[in-house]
């Protein structure tokens, strides 16, 4: 009876061990639901630092989107050289790449911050991210002509490719197919892929138009898994590793292939 009655006892208390983490796990899901639009579409710091590097040599601009909100933003190289227009990270300020890159020879870069990143005003969501970069694009042709480039880092990479078309080169940065997986990807079993909401993905009909002149630009090792992930669901592109370059010089390659 005594083994009895602790055997009984033992599955009590571990009964009561995986209840309790099963209420911390389903908390922590429940949590981030009601956080993923925060999760998805997160706001970019104004990078001080960056701006800074650029002042004197970027060209401050502006775009104003369908429903009225003016996004910041840059362009740096000579009038008449091929445009390359870059869609940043969500999180990122877009005056970093323009300060990591400074100017390319022959190339115009141009950048656009997106609503609520950056001085921007606004809140981010599934409905204006894929909108605004629509604007972006007619206001960057408007800079300096239309944009033979376009490049993206990592969830600005969906919005490049979606662009990119049939004419112009394109240029993904340590890309996610998604913002499901980057979500997932970041979070894992706390957070699978099946309960993001955020419908928001490279369309695979897209980039097999523009695969042709598509580019993988491998820029950070920490992202190497995402970029053999990426390769595995949209098959073998072409691919630049940046290794000792620089990123200036490692975008001259892609583009000059």
């Amino acid at each position: 009876m005594d083994v009895k009655k602790k055997a009984l006892g033992i599955s009590l208390r571990l009964l009561r061990i995986a209840g309790a983490l099963l209420l911390i796990y389903v908390s922590m899901v429940f949590y981030l639901a009601l956080t993923e639009r925060r999760n998805a579409f997160p706001r970019a710091i104004t990078h001080k630092e960056a701006r800074e590097a650029i002042a004197g040599k970027a060209k401050s601009i502006s775009c104003t989107v369908e429903d009225g909100t003016v996004l910041e933003g840059w362009t740096l190289g000579n009038e008449g050289s091929a445009t390359l227009l870059y869609f940043p990270d969500a999180d990122e300020d877009a005056a970093q790449f323009l300060a990591e890159v400074q100017e390319m020879e022959g190339t115009v870069l141009v950048a656009f911050n997106y609503r609520g990143s950056g001085e921007n005003k606004g809140t981010p969501s599934s409905e204006t991210f894929e909108q605004d970069a629509r604007g972006i694009l007619e206001c960057a042709s408007q800079v300096n002509g239309h944009p033979a480039y376009l490049a993206g880092r990592g969830t600005g990479a969906i919005l490049a490719a979606n662009l990119s078309g049939k004419e112009k080169k394109l240029i993904l940065i340590d890309p996610v197919t998604s913002i499901a997986d980057a979500i997932s990807g970041k979070y894992r079993l706390l957070y699978p892929k099946f309960l993001v909401r955020a419908d928001v993905q490279i369309s695979p009909e897209t980039l097999d138009v523009a695969r042709n002149h598509t580019f993988l630009l491998a820029d950070r090792k920490m992202f190497g898994d995402r970029n053999h992930r990426f390769i595995n669901v949209f098959g073998q592109i072409s691919t630049v590793e940046r290794g000792q370059n620089t990123l200036r010089r490692t975008l001259s390659i892609a583009i000059n292939e």
